[in-house]
């Protein structure tokens, strides 16, 4: 015999061995339950039950995301011009420092008041948006506000007090933009 008339002869006998047992499987089966009205109620309700449950989870989950997509608007609106005064600092740092470098004369007196109107102007309207300064000269220390950069043992001044300020820092509504570099006692 050739390989394919073989190969052929044993798909046949499988066929029919498979034949052969699924007459067995029918055969070994019980009747067929007949299923009464009441238990297809049954079923329905209990199916329609489950799908009012999924239903309603899902629309708590559509209510707890819309609720969480308006606080999230709600903070990009409150926080959006953060950025714009964390940048703005360094400048105005650098103009302070420009301010404490004029030489009192008469002749640059006029200069340094103009320089001042302009740095009241600047404070003023970023403390209207909500920037306001932090760490002051004898404000006690706080790590949540200040950096302390070094420390001095000060007569007659208790421990934990902000003795100098080495560099402003600056707080943007409640969210902190930097800290105070600050000098402490000891």
């Amino acid at each position: 015999m050739t390989k394919k008339k073989a190969n052929s002869e044993e798909v046949v006998e499988q066929e029919e061995v498979s034949t052969e047992s699924i007459d067995e499987v029918i055969e070994e089966q019980e009747e067929p339950k007949v299923i009464t009205k009441e238990e297809v109620i049954e079923q329905l309700q209990n199916e329609i039950k489950q799908l009012k449950n999924d239903m309603l989870k899902q629309h708590a989950d559509l209510e707890n995301t819309k609720k969480r997509l308006e606080k999230e608007r709600i903070i990009e609106r409150k926080y959006a011009a953060f950025n714009f005064a964390k940048h703005i600092l360094t400048p105005l740092d650098n103009f302070d420092l420009a301010l404490s470098h004029i030489v009192e004369s008469e002749e640059t007196k006029t200069l340094k008041d103009g320089m001042l109107m302009i740095k009241k102007q600047l404070d003023k309207v970023l403390e209207e948006e909500g920037v306001s300064e932090v760490g002051h000269v004898e404000d006690d220390y706080d790590p949540n506000f200040h950096q302390a950069i070094m420390t001095e043992k000060v007569e007659g001044v208790e421990a934990n007090k902000v003795v100098a300020v080495l560099q402003k820092g600056y707080v943007f509504k409640d969210r902190l933009i930097r800290p105070a570099m600050v000098k402490i006692s000891e």
